[in-house]
């Protein structure tokens, strides 16, 4: 009874120790699997929106966006056609008159697996800023921002940027 009971632990150990066989991929995996990366053409998109709007090349940064593209900031409760942001911008630099540095963003693209077809083909670009102005009066200015994208085709459908007012 003793060898028996030890035969048996010891098999149990064997096995418990024993490294599991390799999965391998399948199409179902690979269709269903979530990835963050942080170079890619959805990356350089959204470089090409932060350069744009640090420049003030209004027309580039329009391209950059679907023409259905609605935008969030802040505390917005509703979403704003993005050529009405645009030109918002456009006045805004235009009376204060500020050079726009975003310094080295930090950029990733997540892809996540969906069963809700109104998100589908959707990938999520996210991005930190840390943008430094200066006016035209010299007054300098820092504005931590972190800004969410969607992006689908090459173009990006909606923005939503967080960011301090102050």
């Amino acid at each position: 009874m003793k060898k028996t009971i030890l035969v048996a632990m010891f098999a149990t150990t064997l096995f418990a120790c024993s490294t599991p066989s390799e999965k391998t991929a399948t199409t179902a995996t690979d269709a269903t699997a979530s990835s963050c990366v942080k170079e890619g053409p959805e990356v350089d998109l959204m470089k090409k929106v932060v350069a744009s709007y640090s420049a003030g090349d209004w027309a580039t940064m329009a391209t950059c966006f679907s023409d259905t593209a609605k935008s969030w900031h802040n505390n917005d409760t509703v979403a704003m056609n993005m050529t009405d942001r645009i030109e918002m911008f456009k006045q805004q630099r235009a009376t204060t008159g500020d050079v726009v540095d975003a310094g080295t963003p930090n950029y990733e693209v997540v892809t996540v697996p969906t069963t809700d077809s109104q998100y589908e083909g959707i990938k999520w670009g996210h991005a930190w800023i840390n943008f430094k102005s200066t006016s035209k009066t010299g007054e300098t200015s820092k504005s931590l921002t972190f800004v969410s994208f969607g992006i689908k085709d090459g173009k990006i459908l909606y923005e939503q940027v967080i960011y301090d007012a102050k």
